[in-house]
Order: C-alpha cells, then sequence, then structure tokens
C-alpha cells in the first residue's frame, strides 16, 4: 500500500480517539450526579463514538480517492494501478458495513437492552446474591429487547428478497450498472440502514432544523443579566408569598377545616417558593462568583462565533435549498433513482469551499469535520430545548448533571439516528459533488486514442457520473447511498422531499429563535431538580434516624423488664422527637 493510506489511517485513529474523549465529557457533563449507572454510561459512549467515527470516515473515504488522481494531468497516479484501488476501497467498505452493522447493533440491541436493564427493580429479596439479581434483571430486559430483536430480523430478511429497481431508459453507465449489483448480505446491511436513516429524518428534521438557528442565536444573546433576574425572581417570590398569606387568613381564628382546594394550592405554592428561594440564592452566590467575571470577559468572542456559526448555517441552508432545486430540475432520471444528479448545475456554495480547500490538505478534511460537529451540537441544541418527546409528551429533559440514565439513553438514539440521516444529507444535498468525487478530475481531450490534455488545460474538469470510471473513483459512502436510492426509489423520494420539511421547520425555528427572550443563568428545572435532591437527602437522613432510634428502643425493652413504665415513656419522647 503507498504511503498516503498509513496516513489516512493514522489520522483516521487520531480522531476516533479525540471523538471517545469528546463523547466520554459529553456523557460525564450531562448525567445525573446520583443517578447514574456504569452499564448506560458505557453504553452511551459507546454508541456516540461509533456515530461519529462513521461520519468522520467520510473525510478519509473522500481523501483516499482523491489522492488516486494528479490534478496537473487530470490522470491517474502511477501508483493508483487497479489493484491498489481495490483494496484500497474494499478496506474502506469493510469499516463502514462493520461501522453501520454495530450501528444496528446498539440502535435494536445494545441500547433497548441497557434501557430495560436499568429500569429492571431489583428486588428485596435479599436471599438472592448480587450475582442473581443481576442475572434477573438482565432476564427482564432482554424479555423486552426481544421485540426490537425481532423487528431487527424482520428487516434483514426483508432486505433479502427486495428486488432491485429497473434501470432507468436511455441511462448506459457503468457507475449505474456497479450501483444496481451487490451481494446479499451487502444488501440485508443496506435495507436496514436504509430503515434507520427514514426514521433518522423525522429527528433531523424535529431536532436538528430548530437546532441550527438556535444554537447560534443563544450565543449572540447569551443569558439574561443577574440583577434583572434577581429582580424577576424576588418579584415572583413576593407573589408567592402574598397569595399564600391570603389563603392562611382565611381560616386564621375560625374553627373551619381547610379545603382540600385551598390546601392543594398551598401545597403548590409551598413548593415553588422552596424552588424561588433556591434559585435566588443561587443568582446570589453567581453575582460574587469567578465564573461570571470569566463569562464578562469572553462574552464577545461569544458573540462573534455565534455570528459566524449563523453565517455558516446559512450558507449550508442555502447549499440545501440550491441543491434540491437542482435535483428536480437535472436529475439524471427523476424519482426512478431518487433524484440522483451528474454533478450540481446551480452554484453551491458549500460544494464550491470543500472543493477549494482540497487543494490545501488536510483543511477539507477539517471542515468537514467541524461540520459535522457542529451538526452534532445543533441536533444536541434541538433535544436540550425541546426535550426528549413522543407527539406533545415530554418523556426527558436534558439538563447538566441532571439527566437521568433513560434520557441519556434516549437522547443517544436520537443522535445516532439524526447522524444517520445526516450522512444522506451530506452525501446527497449539502456537498454532493465533492462527497460523491472529492477534488478528482479527468482530462476529457483525447488524441489518437490517448487521453492527453498538456496542451488542453482547459479539458481538465472535475469528475462527475459520466467520467471514465478507469480515472474516476467514486467514493465509498456515496456509493452506499446512492445505492439506496437507485435500488429502493420509494427510499430516494422519501429522502428527497425530507429536505424540503427541513428547510421549513428551519425557518420556523429561526423565527422562534428570533425573537425568543435570553435564557435564564438559573433554570427553573434545574433548581427543581435539586431541590428535589436536597429533599431526598434529607428523607434519607431523617429515616435513618428513625430506624436508629426504633433499634434502640427494641433492644432496651427485651433487655430490661423492670424498668417499663419508664421504657414507654423515653420511647413516646423520642418518637415525639424525629416525628
Amino acid at each position: 500500500m503507498p504511503p498516503v493510506v498509513g496516513i489516512a489511517w493514522a489520522i483516521y485513529g487520531i480522531v476516533v480517539a479525540g471523538l471517545f474523549v469528546f463523547s466520554s465529557g459529553f456523557t460525564r457533563y450531562y448525567q445525573h450526579k446520583q443517578e447514574s449507572e456504569a452499564f448506560a454510561t458505557v453504553v452511551t459512549v459507546f454508541a456516540l463514538t461509533l456515530i461519529l467515527a462513521t461520519l468522520a470516515l467520510t473525510p478519509i473515504d473522500i481523501f483516499l480517492v482523491s489522492s488516486t488522481v494528479d490534478g496537473e494531468t487530470g490522470m491517474k497516479k502511477k501508483w493508483a494501478d487497479p489493484d491498489t484501488i481495490f483494496w484500497m476501497t474494499t478496506t474502506v467498505q469493510i469499516v463502514y458495513y462493520g461501522c453501520y452493522g454495530l450501528i444496528a447493533f446498539s440502535s435494536f440491541f445494545l441500547i433497548p437492552f441497557a434501557y430495560f436493564y436499568y429500569e429492571e427493580d431489583e428486588g428485596d429479596d435479599e436471599a438472592l446474591s448480587r450475582a442473581q439479581q443481576r442475572r434477573q434483571r438482565a432476564w427482564g430486559a432482554l424479555k423486552y429487547t426481544s421485540f426490537f430483536i425481532v423487528i431487527c430480523a424482520l428487516l434483514l430478511l426483508f432486505g433479502l428478497f427486495v428486488k432491485p429497481s429497473q434501470r432507468p431508459p436511455k441511462l448506459d453507465l457503468d457507475w449505474f450498472e456497479k450501483l444496481l449489483t451487490e451481494s446479499n448480505g451487502e444488501k440485508s446491511i443496506s435495507f436496514v440502514v436504509a430503515c434507520l436513516i427514514l426514521l433518522g429524518m423525522l429527528v433531523f428534521i424535529g431536532y436538528t432544523a430548530p437546532g441550527l438557528s438556535l444554537l447560534p442565536m443563544n450565543m449572540i444573546k447569551g443569558r439574561r443579566r443577574l440583577e434583572a433576574e434577581n429582580q424577576d425572581v424576588d418579584n415572583r417570590l413576593a407573589v408567592n408569598r402574598e397569595r399564600q398569606r391570603e389563603l392562611q387568613a382565611r381560616y386564621t381564628g375560625t374553627s373551619k377545616a381547610i379545603s382540600a382546594r385551598d390546601q392543594r394550592e398551598l401545597d403548590n405554592l409551598d413548593d415553588e417558593e422552596r424552588i424561588l428561594t433556591r434559585r435566588l440564592r443561587t443568582i446570589q452566590e453567581d453575582q460574587s462568583g469567578l465564573w461570571q467575571r470569566l463569562l464578562k470577559v469572553i462574552r464577545p468572542f461569544e458573540i462573534l462565533i455565534g455570528f459566524l456559526l449563523l453565517a455558516l448555517t446559512w450558507v449550508v441552508i442555502a447549499s440545501i435549498f440550491l441543491t434540491i432545486v437542482d435535483k428536480l430540475t437535472y436529475s439524471v432520471c427523476g424519482k426512478q433513482c431518487g433524484y440522483i444528479i451528474s454533478h450540481p448545475d446551480l452554484f453551491n456554495p458549500v460544494n464550491v469551499i470543500f472543493v477549494k480547500l482540497a487543494k490545501y490538505f488536510p483543511l477539507d478534511n477539517v471542515f468537514m469535520v467541524l461540520l459535522i460537529v457542529y451538526f452534532f451540537l445543533a441536533t444536541m441544541s434541538g433535544v436540550i430545548t425541546l426535550g426528549v418527546r413522543f407527539l406533545w409528551v415530554a418523556l426527558f429533559r436534558i439538563r447538566k448533571g441532571a439527566t437521568m440514565p433513560q434520557g441519556l439513553l434516549f437522547s443517544t438514539i436520537l443522535l445516532t439516528l439524526s447522524l444517520l440521516a445526516l450522512n444522506y444529507s451530506l452525501t446527497a444535498v449539502v456537498a454532493p459533488g465533492y462527497a460523491h468525487f472529492g477534488s478528482q478530475v479527468y482530462c476529457n481531450y483525447t488524441e489518437g486514442g490517448q487521453r492527453d490534455c498538456t496542451d488542453h488545460m482547459d479539458k481538465i474538469v472535475p469528475c462527475d457520473i459520466y467520467a471514465p470510471t478507469e480515472i474516476c473513483t467514486p467514493t465509498i459512502t456515496s456509493t452506499l447511498i446512492d445505492r439506496i436510492v437507485v435500488n429502493t426509489p420509494f427510499f430516494g423520494a422519501i429522502y428527497y422531499y425530507s429536505q424540503w420539511a427541513f428547510l421549513v421547520v428551519f425557518v420556523l425555528g429561526f423565527l422562534v429563535a428570533l425573537f425568543r427572550r435570553p435564557r435564564d443563568n438559573v433554570d427553573m428545572e434545574s433548581a427543581d431538580v435539586d431541590a428535589e435532591q436536597e429533599d431526598e437527602e434529607q428523607r434519607g437522613l431523617l429515616d435513618g434516624r428513625r430506624r436508629t432510634t426504633t433499634t434502640t428502643m427494641g433492644a432496651s425493652a427485651s433487655g430490661t423488664s423492670g424498668n417499663e413504665s419508664n421504657q414507654g415513656q423515653q420511647q413516646q419522647q423520642q418518637q415525639q422527637q424525629y416525628v
């Protein structure tokens, strides 16, 4: 193998190691401080690292195929013979299918199993050992996970019998011939991945689209001033206490019992007062803290980064819009092959940026990784803002240091599906030309049966699907995506129209983010979580003291029979003291 291949895989290993550190820190940042579980944490880190590593393989794939062509002559380099290219692309393909197989495994088995394993109660049977309790939990979790295993098995079997679509009329290309031929194993994995991408489009539309506007706008607007937030909480606390006095005054000096309705309202007001008081104390502590002074120093940089990300967002949105219009107008065969285009005819800013940066490797790869991470953070911003929902019902909230293991696992599966959908969008919509052939060019001039552009440099043009396959090598990621949309045009059509829905949701999300007030420094729900944790600790301490007192009283009663009356008085005093 040439040195360039070793360099590419070495870079990929370093990137994957960095993504593992990122995933570990991300999980550690959001997981619950008291309710975390080791197995759920390991599964979350593994799944996040896996999906990010799969997307990080795209720039390596593009770099390898781009390095096979000499940009000055438009011909293959001497080392890029057919055997070398075959083994190089086969290696990338094996890694891709391995990653996709592991993604399917984690989506249909590992993550559901970890979720149900945490939900299973260990039980109170002290006769069972710790290992036996774990086996019981594992067996219970496996029973529920079997439903997802059956679904995956059915999809794999169905993928074996899916017949590829007929070749579109008047189209005779070696490139299409290769897309329509694949082994049964590849067909099964491709069909499962296609179904996961289909689910991912829902997450991509519901979370990533609004997140692309929420993330930069939150950075630009920042957070509310602590002084204003302090005054707001003071006012709300005053209104709360005044309402409590009004309710209590109704029953002061009377023998009338408090009604159930007023009692519920008093309980709610008491809970709200406790949360507001804790929030006020936190704000006052933050006002004199070092972190707030540091935030004031870096605030200008945060605004600058926010504007840069907002500009990047609109460039990406413009690229998506221009490409889907391009697909609708200049597609090779329309709906019959998932609106594939030979090369972008309309100006695509992201595609142009990638092609320009390819001349200064590894800037194009760095930009690709940054773009993937930005989409990941945008999706996470949408998940944090909207919460993990089923229709209008909020299932879990993602909060710093207060996310339950179930919430982490749910957010992990959402991120996995969203980034799978991103794999399609990057390849087919955001930068289709670059994602298919990288920076490859070919000599489109023949003389005497030989290609030679020495005197015709203007004939060196970018590769597309009409280019000769002996010069232009498509990337593996584009081949996998195009194989799905060509063999199953149904998926291709849904993927295409999902991009229109993505744009509509983005515009609506941008309008909401534009008029949304700045975030609070101390979130009410976080304060509520902290208050509940404090109450649980106090209740646990109180229960422990009660159990200790009861045990002591019982031992004293059994040991002495002559002081029963004195012991009874002591018991009553102790019970009154702790109750």
